[in-house]
């Protein structure tokens, strides 16, 4: 009886300890000491484009404290004056709701989560401007605790859909952006010019669609840029902007011809250029000069049975190959191919060629001069023909490659060429260029001057100046695309 009088004041005092438990969850302190705890003080939007709705950034609010607390309202201290749109706990301040919300509890321990997005005005001006607003989360004990939402806002030209049918030159007149929606077409009989010093702001999946005749007109010390519309961080070490992927690329159609680009940096795309197959490949297809093709979630330059020129360019990290060649009559001179992409190990090659397509002979004669080739990979340099005893008219000469030296009839288009030491692989770029942080993405491909590329280029071959239109060493130039500095 004794035993049984034991466990039922056990069991009482458990349901005690559990009732008076929830008692001490579902209660709810007014003292002033007890208050929120933000994950940010301040959230930063960045900069955003006028007019166009923001990514919608997030933070978390804590209850930290040993009671619960109430919260009479959280509200946007200035309406919807500056374009902020925000969702606390599921609920949006909306118009309707006088943009704030009422009685929210916060039990202790709990959390609550808060979404942030921001579509501005117009502010009439060149520069961006900061647009600012509080978040105010005022307490049952009177309290008041804020959130600061901060963005700049920057005025740009929008593009959506653009059709060219007549020639027609875009540039950032009045220094404002030119923003890309729903890509650009340019028809046939029809030139699209991009006037130097323009930077083009490409959304996701926007590019350029060419069956006339694009010409990316940049120059020396006013180079045209063509990236991505996010603004923003992805991580804290990466941007939107150096992230692959970010933008559809150009695509240069059999009808296209005549298509340059001169001192332009292309970056982020999916395949920067695609050049379908021409009707007439001895025709000037695409040339490009002193430029820079770089971070492609897809390949650099991939073109088939076309005339390519490719001068004085930094062509690098894309998951397939950083160039493709399928036929044609392709030129490259001091220009550096590497193959480092970052996000992918299983990434193609720098360089790869054929001249065929499945059973279907396809003519190819390439020449390459004073270029640097180069990967992780022991070989990046990969090739095929359509059989056996089918003809590469392929030539590579004074250049830096990385793949092994050929002991077949192959060996032929090789010539002159510096094959690198490959028992360094993970640690070859970094020896070998100025800048290699695969923490943050960050490269510069300039040879250091101990680099077997200095001074290895063949000066009659060789280009006058490098791809930043610096001269170069006239009789021991060196490869690939930019010249390294003189030591002092």
């Amino acid at each position: 009886m004794n035993r049984k009088i034991l466990y039922i004041t056990i069991f009482c005092a458990y349901i005690m300890s559990v009732l008076a438990s929830c008692s001490d969850d579902d209660s709810f302190s007014t003292s002033p000491y007890n208050q929120l705890t933000f994950e940010v003080d301040t959230l930063s939007l960045d900069t955003v484009f006028s007019t166009v709705p923001s990514p919608h950034k997030q933070f978390l609010v804590h209850n930290k404290s040993n009671d619960g607390i109430r919260i009479v309202n959280a509200r946007l201290e200035n309406g919807n004056q500056t374009g902020f749109r925000v969702n606390v706990c599921g609920t949006y301040l909306s118009e309707k709701l006088g943009y704030q919300v009422h009685d929210l509890e916060l039990r202790k321990g709990d959390s609550l989560r808060v979404f942030v997005e921001l579509t501005s005005a117009n502010n009439l001006k060149t520069l961006p401007q900061l647009l600012s607003d509080n978040l105010i989360f005022t307490l049952e004990s009177g309290v008041q605790q804020k959130v600061n939402l901060k963005a700049w806002s920057w005025d740009a030209f929008i593009l959506r859909n653009l059709i060219v049918n007549k020639d027609t030159t875009i540039s950032n007149l009045h220094g404002k952006p030119v923003v890309v929606y729903d890509s650009i077409t340019v028809n046939e009989n029809a030139t699209l010019n991009i006037a130097a010093g323009t930077t083009m702001y490409f959304h996701h999946n926007a590019g350029i669609r060419v069956e006339g005749t694009l010409k990316l007109l940049g120059e020396q010390g006013n180079e045209i840029t063509l990236r991505c519309d996010r603004l923003d961080r992805m991580v804290s070490n990466l941007t939107y902007d150096n992230n692959p992927g970010q933008w559809g690329g150009i695509r240069i159609l059999p009808s296209s011809f005549d298509n340059t680009m001169t001192y332009t940096d292309l970056h982020g795309a999916c395949t920067a250029f695609r050049c379908d197959s021409s009707v007439n490949a001895t025709r000037p297809k695409l040339s490009i000069a002193n430029s820079t093709i770089h971070n492609l979630k897809g390949s650099g330059v991939w073109a088939e049975n076309c005339n390519i020129s490719i001068e004085n360019s930094q062509i690098s990290n894309a998951i397939d190959s950083c160039l493709f060649f399928r036929g044609g009559n392709v030129n490259i001179n001091n220009c550096t191919v590497v193959q480092y992409y970052p996000f992918d190990a299983n990434r193609g090659p720098a360089l790869a060629f054929a001249n065929a397509k499945t059973n279907i002979y396809m003519p190819l004669t390439m020449y390459i001069k004073n270029s640097i080739i180069k990967g992780y990979e022991d070989d990046v340099i990969y090739w095929s023909r359509g059989t056996l005893d089918s003809t590469l008219n392929v030539r590579i000469e004074n250049s830096l490659l990385r793949t092994p030296k050929p002991l077949t009839k192959d060996s032929l288009m090789f010539v002159n060429c510096i094959y690198e030491n490959t028992n360094d692989t993970m640690t070859s770029g970094r020896n070998s260029f100025v800048m290699f942080d695969t923490d943050n993405f960050f490269y510069d491909f300039t040879p250091k001057s101990s680099s077997q590329a200095v001074k290895s280029a063949n000066p009659a071959t060789s280009l006058p100046f490098d791809r930043n239109g610096k001269p170069r060493n006239v009789e021991f130039p060196d490869m690939g695309c930019f010249e390294t500095p003189k030591e002092n």
